[in-house]
């Protein structure tokens, strides 16, 4: 199972929804008071502050949320809200945005003192991206804040809690101050890579120099060639990616008809006709697909 939260959840008679078995986070949500964020999320019945994710491709897929790990929660989204993310939530239980994008951040598993995560340096998934209006004015307002560039990269990038490395690109056209733009994910072979997304979630790839770009509605990836070691993302602070698709039983069907794996079963939430499952691609990126965040409004 990958190492991140989700909806997934084992069958209980006493539980609103009907979850297939297997899944030892029913143990987390029993036994901490900790709130685990994508789960509260998905169990919720409110999804009227998720109204943005794109239309899907041909494929029927689209992306955009990343699922991360704090060991401090507050300082997680005080760094998300400096940058110019905004808070929203289900209840009680706080979330951010940013436009294009949701960030579910949780607390790392297990007892106190919470364990060390890994930031996502050096792992399939080295950077999130992000796009500013006016970059001047943006760095100013960060440095304000206590947050500056890293010194060890030429393009504009910020290191925040956990160690997660956040580009940062200019695009004068944009129409808020800050938007998602997308990931750079590590691989010692672009085009093997880059092609596996093209099969699975209908990416639309180019060559650019020696990487790859590959074009899902709400991510733009670049596949970014490098011959040092790369680290799965399990255990470490960026947890998973996630796409949306628009049938997942076909989905699911496809992947394990030619002999992939899953990390779990399908589980559903019928009352928000909401499906999950997760999957770890060849090179040990943790993935998420759903169906039904599409019908949030």
């Amino acid at each position: 199972m990958a190492d991140s939260p989700s909806l997934q959840d084992p069958e209980s008679p006493s539980a609103r929804c009907r979850f297939l078995q297997g899944h030892p986070l029913l143990g987390m949500i029993r036994h901490t008071m900790k709130p685990i964020l994508f789960v509260t999320f998905l169990l919720g019945t409110s999804f009227t502050f998720l109204a943005q994710l794109p239309a899907p491709n041909e494929a029927g897929v689209s992306a955009g949320h990343h699922i991360l790990r704090a060991k401090d929660i507050d300082a997680a989204n005080k760094f998300w809200a400096a940058l110019g993310a905004e808070p929203t939530s289900v209840g009680s239980i706080k979330l951010t945005k940013i436009p294009g994008v949701l960030l579910f951040i949780s607390a790392p598993r297990g007892n106190p003192p919470a364990p060390s995560l890994g930031g996502n340096h050096g792992t399939t998934v080295e950077f999130l991206t992000f796009k500013v209006k006016d970059l001047k004015a943006s760095l100013a307002q960060w440095k304000a804040a206590g947050i500056e560039p890293m010194k060890e990269y030429k393009e504009t990038t910020l290191l925040g809690p956990d160690d997660v490395q956040v580009r940062i690109t200019e695009d004068k056209k944009l129409a808020t101050p800050i938007a998602s733009d997308g990931l750079v994910m590590n691989a010692a072979n672009v085009a093997e890579v880059s092609a596996w997304y093209a099969k699975w979630f209908g990416a639309k790839v180019s060559r650019s120099g020696k990487d790859m770009i590959g074009e899902i509605p709400g991510a733009r990836i670049v596949f970014r060639e490098t011959r040092d070691p790369i680290a799965p993302t399990k255990g470490h602070s960026l947890g998973l990616l996630g796409f949306e698709v628009k049938d997942l039983q076909d989905f699911v069907k496809r992947y394990q008809d030619s002999g992939a794996k899953l990390d779990g079963n399908v589980a559903t939430n019928a009352a928000a006709k909401l499906s999950v499952v997760q999957l770890t691609d060849p090179w040990g990126t943790s993935i998420e697909v759903s169906q039904g965040l599409n019908a949030a409004k």
